[in-house]
């Protein structure tokens, strides 16, 4: 009888499958939470400091822009009131109104200025201010042309009018210049605010999105937990399962072995007997005076009763030969080789054994490997010539058996299917014994099975222990 040792409780793959299932896509989904909040944390880093620099170089930009047009108004102006003293102590009038032409100048690139600029210009006081400018600018231009008009008069204007009406202008570009440094420092102060308030913002996200990633990871771990433990809990389940049938096997393999030395015991004993009694009987009769007819009968008789007799040894041999528990392993194996070589006709040899007696239940093992692999030598192989080597060392007995044939490859499915133990029933009486069991191909050709078993050797010579002989 023979049992696939692949046998699990009914559904145990099911849950592993669909535990990793579940654990790759609580995984997945975690870190799809966790990279989408690192992402939008990232997209409003990048927005915040874009609305930063746009901010600080709109200020900059503002603030630069006010100061060079102050700076051009005053210098302008400064430039007017030379112009005009020059042309007051040049008496000259062409010279006078190649100056007039030059204040004009002035003050169309003010005036262009001014009015490029102001429309720009956003707060109510700023503007007052500007306008204020631009009241005592057009004052300042307007006493510019008196003077030159009267030039009887000039330095006397010049002194009562066009100076007044100059420091007016410089203290109003004074306070504007004033009023743009404390709008300057203003939105400094306000962009300072604002790098608090990003900075304030993006470590709130970067606080939420790790808590919202250690709790992702949580949740996915406690998930994942969950998953180990119902997978372990299969586990254990398979891991019983599979150990009672081995037990099983192991047992019935033990139950198999006694009813077949109970089967060999009765045909040798019983059957065995009897036909020897027969053939015994038709012995004393055919020293009698009987018939010729009678004569032919009787002697049929007996050559059936040897017929039957010989049959009933060979499968009491098969069964469970006498001389395993008479005279021990090799001696048996010896035997068995030469009967098998006798019937095959294929030349099995003994390479290598050992001197001493082993365990029983390692000798039934090794006995009904060799004759299981002999077997399959026998139906499948197409072999010429097989050995069998036993040899021990280190606390094992390792177990060869190679032959010349075809090889396992196209065959293995049915050594493995076929009617008697085939290759599971080998493994299994190897593994029953906390032994291992391995099938390869030969090189060159051919099949090896190894089998190794640990060994503890019940020595009736301890001389002779871990000692090898040769034997055909």
């Amino acid at each position: 009888m023979r049992y696939d040792r692949r046998m699990s409780a009914p559904g145990a793959s099911d849950p592993a499958a669909r535990g990793t299932g579940s654990v790759r896509a609580a995984l997945l989904a975690g870190f799809a939470v966790v990279f989408a909040l690192w992402m939008l944390w990232g997209y409003q880093l990048v927005r915040s400091l874009v609305q930063i620099e746009q901010s600080v170089t709109s200020v900059h930009e503002s603030y630069v822009r006010g100061e060079q047009t102050l700076s051009k108004v005053r210098t302008n102006v400064l430039l007017g009131s030379i112009y005009l003293r020059d042309a007051l102590i040049d008496g000259a009038s062409a010279h006078r109104e190649e100056y007039r032409g030059e204040l004009a100048r002035l003050r169309m690139e003010v005036d262009d200025l001014l009015r490029s600029y102001i429309p720009d210009v956003s707060s109510p006081d700023d503007r007052e201010h500007w306008a204020r400018l631009q009241a005592g600018l057009a004052d300042y231009w307007a006493s510019r042309d008196l003077a030159f008009t009267e030039p009887n008069e000039a330095a006397a204007l010049l002194r009562n009018r066009v100076v007044p009406k100059r420091d007016i202008v410089l203290q109003v570009l004074d306070q504007l210049s004033a009023v743009q440094s404390v709008a300057n420092a203003s939105r400094q102060a306000e962009i300072s605010l604002l790098y608090q308030q990003v900075r304030t913002r993006l470590l709130t996200m970067g606080a939420v999105t790790l808590v919202v990633a250690l709790l992702v990871a949580l949740m996915a771990s406690r998930h994942v937990s969950g998953l180990q433990r119902e997978i372990d809990r299969q586990r254990r389940i398979e891991r019983d399962n599979r150990e009672d049938l081995e037990r099983l096997s192991a047992r019935l393999v033990d139950v198999q072995e006694q009813e077949r030395r109970s089967l060999a015991r009765e045909l040798h004993d019983e059957v065995g007997q009897a036909l020897t009694a027969v053939k015994m009987d038709i012995g004393i009769a055919l020293r009698t005076e009987v018939e010729a007819r009678v004569r032919t009968a009787l002697e049929e008789a007996r050559d059936l009763s040897e017929n039957a007799l010989r049959s009933v040894r060979d499968m009491s041999q098969l069964l469970h030969p006498s001389a395993l528990d008479d005279f021990g392993l090799p001696a048996t194996l010896t035997t068995y080789l030469r009967t098998f070589s006798h019937r095959t006709g294929i030349r099995a040899q003994l390479a290598e054994t050992l001197e001493t007696r082993l365990a029983p239940e390692i000798e039934v093992a090794v006995y009904r490997i060799v004759q299981e692999a002999l077997s399959n030598v026998a139906r499948h192989s197409g072999a010429t010539a097989c050995t069998v080597s036993l040899n021990s060392g280190r606390g094992a007995l390792r177990l060869v058996i190679e032959d010349n044939g075809r090889g396992i490859g196209p065959t293995a499915t049915r050594l493995t299917s076929g009617r008697g133990l085939g290759l599971i029933g080998m493994r299994e009486r190897a593994q029953a014994l906390g032994g291992t069991f391995t099938v390869r191909e030969r090189d060159g050709g051919g099949t090896i099975v190894a089998v190794t078993l640990p060994l503890e050797i019940a020595t009736e010579s301890p001389a002779g222990d871990d000692t090898m002989r040769r034997a055909g």
